[in-house]
């Protein structure tokens, strides 16, 4: 007789969020349940192997999800895998065209299956900072998401504000809605590192304020002040480093290429006095905890996706919305001189909300159901 399993679903690729889901996966598994991976064939590229990994072949580009959506239409390559291990209990982790019609059949076919989805961000209600295409697709993600939410009889959010929004664009659904920060394995080597950066990492693009970002590299080079960057994004940067000067560019280290292991951003945080949050719009940032494992304070603008977590002066430093580069040197000195203080209160905050040994605190709703169903 086949063994049921829960199911942790990501078919986006979207390499930080992997340790995340994997997170969710391995405690889930340490508490009695098989668990199983479906996901894009790209985290293969990671080189890390996951436990019962099925690989999907899936693109990410938007013409890839019209690809897919019709590619997969009937799931006839997919369903046959949860035919082997009934599905207990599915975690869908990222918008896919799939997720709708994979969380339809699922439930048509197991209904005693519970079915959730990990939303990171479920609505963004000021795209203008993305701009036309950038929006367009973050609204296609929304009405995929949507169509999904309508299976689920769980949805878990990773802040009380990513919750609110939620509660706002969905207000029909009629699921639980629980909340569990992204839990983050600590991964911090232990041993001074000697601090020199002020550092930027992930997505680039104007929402994320890596204009003002890369203003700032340029003003510090200008002034002659003692200070040296550090970039890290898989995205295209010509956009941004086209601008900087010729003083910017001796004092800006840049990590950019497709695939960029947890190690190599950890060890930059490591070297770093602080992480810079510059984002113009937000609903929370995955960086954020991985900052805070690492001891290293965050300097933040001050809108709600940032502010749930980072506290001026106590483990970071919170800028204004409207910032010039004064006012983040501001920032900059007050982390160079309050260092040791903040730093101690970001490893705290990661200690007390994002380490993965919190997972029965944010999780025992689901441990109790699990236990119910086998």
């Amino acid at each position: 007789m086949p063994h049921k399993a829960a199911y942790i679903i990501s078919l986006k690729f979207s390499p930080g969020l992997k340790k995340e889901f994997e997170v969710l996966g391995e405690n889930i598994r340490k508490n009695g349940v098989e668990v199983k991976y479906l996901v894009s064939k790209n985290y293969s590229r990671l080189g890390e192997v996951l436990r019962n990994v099925e690989y999907i072949e899936t693109k990410d580009s938007i013409s890839g999800l019209i690809f897919d959506t019709f590619k997969y239409l009937n799931c006839k390559k997919i369903m046959p895998i949860f035919c082997e291990n009934p599905p207990v209990f599915v975690c869908f982790y990222n918008p896919h065209t799939i997720n709708p019609n994979l969380a339809h059949l699922i439930k048509k076919n197991f209904g005693f299956a519970i079915l959730s989805l990990y939303l990171h961000d479920p609505y963004k209600p000021d795209k203008s900072p993305y701009g036309l295409a950038k929006g367009i697709y973050i609204s296609l993600a929304e009405f995929i998401q949507g169509l999904t939410v309508k299976y689920m009889d769980y949805v878990i959010s990773p802040s009380e504000y990513s919750a609110m929004l939620f509660r706002t664009k969905h207000l029909n659904f009629k699921g639980q809605n629980y909340i569990a920060p992204l839990l983050v394995p600590d991964q911090r080597v232990m041993g001074s590192k000697a601090r020199k950066y002020f550092s930027i990492v992930g997505g680039a693009h104007l929402a994320t304020g890596h204009d003002s970002f890369i203003e700032l590299v340029n003003y510090v080079a200008e002034k002659n002040i003692n200070c040296e960057f550090a970039l890290i994004s898989s995205n295209n940067l010509s956009a941004f480093l086209d601008k900087l000067t010729e003083k910017g560019k001796n004092i800006l280290k840049v990590i950019n290429k497709k695939i960029i292991t947890d190690s190599e951003i950890n060890e930059v945080m490591r070297e770093s006095y602080a992480v810079f949050r510059l984002d113009r719009e937000v609903t929370q940032s995955g960086v954020i905890p991985v900052s805070c494992m690492n001891g290293t304070p965050v300097i933040a603008r001050d809108i709600p996706g940032l502010t749930q977590h980072i506290k001026h002066e106590y483990n970071g430093y919170i800028t204004s919305l409207i910032c010039t580069p004064a006012d983040l040197v501001k920032g900059m000195d007050y982390v160079k001189e309050h260092f040791s203080e903040l730093s101690r209160n970001a490893r705290k905050s990661y200690e007390e909300i994002w380490a993965e040994w919190n997972f029965d605190k944010y999780y025992g709703w689901l441990i109790e159901l699990l236990n119910k169903q086998l």
